[in-house]
């Protein structure tokens, strides 16, 4: 029973890739990517307000556009690596329609919450973005969970909207803010992106 329950939701996992073992692979490796280098990103962000690691000059500019930088380069070598890739049913294309809204909103929200940091001046004001980021995500795991109906992918969303709700309380205390991002990108984004990443090896 425990086998088949894996099957189906590896199953169920394939239409988030639009319904191939490829493309559930290639999401499962950007996902895990993206958690592990902007989780990275935050590691070093942590070392910075405790004095550890210099804020600014050289080292503090590449701190905040270095991991970007990789993350573009390792989506662009998985693609290419892929190729291309089969359709799937309904289903698949909805969630990956989710998803890459969720994506395109990002762009977004840069220009519309970073157009207003820059024109005030309030880096608090800027630190919204990440809290946001992190609910739209989470509404993309609750898309995925009420199509489902599992309670793991509930959880998942939960998560995500747990550490952005936190993020906004503790926007003021920099430390606990930049330590809860790292926790949600490792938590919710390595760690699921590795675990899809192993059951496509193992299926």
């Amino acid at each position: 029973m425990a086998t088949d329950s894996l099957n189906d939701d590896l199953a169920f996992l394939r239409t988030l890739a639009e319904g191939s073992e490829d493309n559930l692979r290639m999401f499962a490796e950007i996902y895990f990517a993206a958690g592990a280098i902007y989780g990275g990103e935050m590691l070093l962000h942590i070392g910075q307000v405790l004095g550890w690691l210099p804020p600014a000059g050289l080292f503090g500019l590449a701190a905040g556009l270095a991991p970007t930088a990789i993350f573009i380069l390792v989506v662009v070598a998985i693609a290419l690596r892929k190729g291309t890739t089969a359709q799937g049913n309904l289903v698949g294309k909805s969630i990956g329609a989710v998803f890459g809204a969720i994506g395109l909103s990002n762009f977004a929200l840069i220009a519309v919450i970073g157009s207003v940091a820059w024109r005030e001046h309030s880096f608090m004001t800027w630190q919204i973005y990440p809290c946001i980021v992190f609910v739209l995500q989470g509404t993309g795991w609750f898309v995925a969970f009420r199509l489902r109906q599992r309670a793991w992918l509930g959880l998942l969303a939960a998560g995500w909207f747990v550490i952005g709700i936190a993020m906004a309380l503790s926007i003021q205390w920099m430390p606990g803010f930049v330590a809860l991002a790292a926790l949600g990108l490792f938590g919710f984004m390595a760690l699921p992106g590795y675990l899809m990443l192993r059951r496509t090896a193992g299926a």
